[in-house]
């Protein structure tokens, strides 16, 4: 029994073409090369962006160990610059 798979086919994200895909390609999930660089331009232009919500300066202070007003205490061996 010989049975012919049949190639996968996608969507690109960026142009929203239907391609077969090539397991072999670099460009995947995009249909190519264009598309993929203009993905990555979106994302360095910050037009597609990770929603976070926005942390109080209190919960800074927390995480960085630093509060408002006191010297900072460096480690041994370290100096400020």
């Amino acid at each position: 029994m010989n049975r012919k798979q049949t190639p996968s086919r996608a969507q690109c994200p960026t142009c929203d073409l239907h391609f077969e895909v090539d397991q072999k390609s670099a460009n995947l999930p995009f249909c190519s090369q264009r598309c993929r660089l203009i993905d990555l331009g979106r994302w360095l232009n910050e037009e597609i962006v990770l929603p976070v919500e926005e942390a109080e300066e209190a919960e800074l202070e927390e995480v960085s160990g630093v509060e408002t007003g006191k010297p900072v205490r460096l480690p041994p061996g370290w100096h400020d610059a």
